[in-house]
């Protein structure tokens, strides 16, 4: 049985340049104000480090970055930008996620708000929400995207200017990401 995270909104989508990041930014800065948002943006690909990266761990098979460096395009330095308190950055090899998420939420205060971008993680946890996103017209959709679309909570397409999902409907609290429209 899946384990629930209530305070993870975990968002996926069906391929790069989505706005998967964009998004998440977007729902990071209507909640930075209210809460301390610890945002995570996992990868199945391994980039060179920035040198002055704070490593928390590292090695043949995964890499887990705290992100502080807010000057820059990254993702991780976006969700900074948009007010995350807290950024980690993972590079993983799919067959050691679990591994990696169970490092990583012992990192995390319990209860934060936490809001990941992750195409993997979903069939390892059972987040609070959980959002698929497309460009609008992309019919060139990866079969692990169609596995993770029956398990979404929302389906949301992106025309390149704007989401056909608010995220105001968005909301936090103590029970966890909740969608209300």
């Amino acid at each position: 049985m899946e384990t629930l995270y209530k305070n993870i909104l975990l968002i996926a989508g069906t391929g790069q340049n989505v706005g998967k990041t964009l998004f998440a930014s977007q729902v990071i800065a209507l909640n930075a104000d209210s809460y301390p948002v610890v945002s995570i943006k996992i990868a199945p690909h391994f980039h060179r480090l920035n040198p002055d990266a704070q490593i928390i761990e590292k090695n043949k098979d995964f890499s887990i970055i705290k992100e502080f460096d807010s000057n820059g395009n990254k993702d991780s330095q976006r969700f900074l930008c948009a007010g995350a308190k807290e950024v980690y950055y993972v590079q993983c090899m799919d067959n050691q996620l679990s591994l990696v998420f169970d490092k990583l939420i012992k990192l995390i205060p319990q209860d934060s708000p936490i809001i990941c971008e992750s195409g993997g993680l979903r069939q390892i946890i059972k987040p609070g929400i959980f959002l698929m996103i497309n460009k609008k017209n992309n019919h060139k959709i990866k079969p692990q995207a169609l596995r993770n679309r029956e398990l979404a909570d929302k389906w949301i397409e992106f025309d390149e200017q704007e989401f056909d999902f608010n995220p105001l409907n968005l909301h936090f609290s103590e029970s966890g990401w909740t969608i209300q429209n």
